[in-house]
C-alpha cells in the first residue's frame, strides 16, 4: 500500500512540474477586450491632415500623442515629419491599431509624450497618404 501511495505522490508531483513548466495557470499578459475597448475609448481622436497644416488640440491633462496611418502606407511613413508644438515626433514603442469607421485598421508609426495640460498644435508633413489619425492617451 505504502508503495502504491508513493508511487502516486510521484505521479502526481511530475505532473505539476509539467503543468507549471509549460505555463499551466500562469495569468496572461494580453489585455482583455474589454480592457482594450475602454482604453480606446478614453483617448481623444483626431483626424490630421499630411500635408503639413496643424491641428490645435487642447489637452486637460498631461499623456501622450499617438499618430496612425494604415498598413499599406506605414513604410513611407516618418516619425520626425510630424511634430508637437514645433518638436518632432519619435517612433512609437506602442503597438496600437485603431479600427476606422470602414473596418479598416491604422496602426501607430509616431509618439510624442506631453508634459502638461493647454493647447498644442500638432502637425505633419508626410507624403503618399491621405490619412492620418491621431489619438490622445491622457496620462493616469
Amino acid at each position: 500500500m505504502r508503495k502504491n501511495a508513493r508511487g502516486i505522490i510521484g505521479i502526481v508531483a511530475a505532473l505539476l512540474c509539467v503543468g507549471s513548466l509549460s505555463g499551466c495557470g500562469a495569468k496572461s499578459t494580453e489585455p482583455s477586450a474589454g480592457e482594450v475597448a475602454d482604453r480606446f475609448s478614453a483617448m481623444k481622436k483626431y483626424d490630421v491632415k499630411p500635408n503639413g497644416n496643424i491641428t490645435t488640440v487642447t489637452t486637460s491633462k498631461s499623456g501622450t500623442f499617438y499618430v496612425l496611418a494604415y498598413r499599406d502606407d506605414l513604410e513611407k511613413m516618418k516619425a520626425e515629419s510630424c511634430t508637437v508644438d514645433g518638436n518632432p515626433m519619435k517612433t512609437s514603442t506602442e503597438d496600437l491599431n485603431y479600427p476606422d469607421s470602414k473596418g479598416k485598421n491604422l496602426f501607430t508609426f509616431a509618439q510624442a509624450k506631453i508634459g502638461q495640460s493647454g493647447d498644442h498644435k500638432l502637425s505633419c508633413n508626410q507624403s503618399g497618404t491621405a490619412n492620418l489619425k491621431a489619438l490622445f492617451e491622457a496620462t493616469k
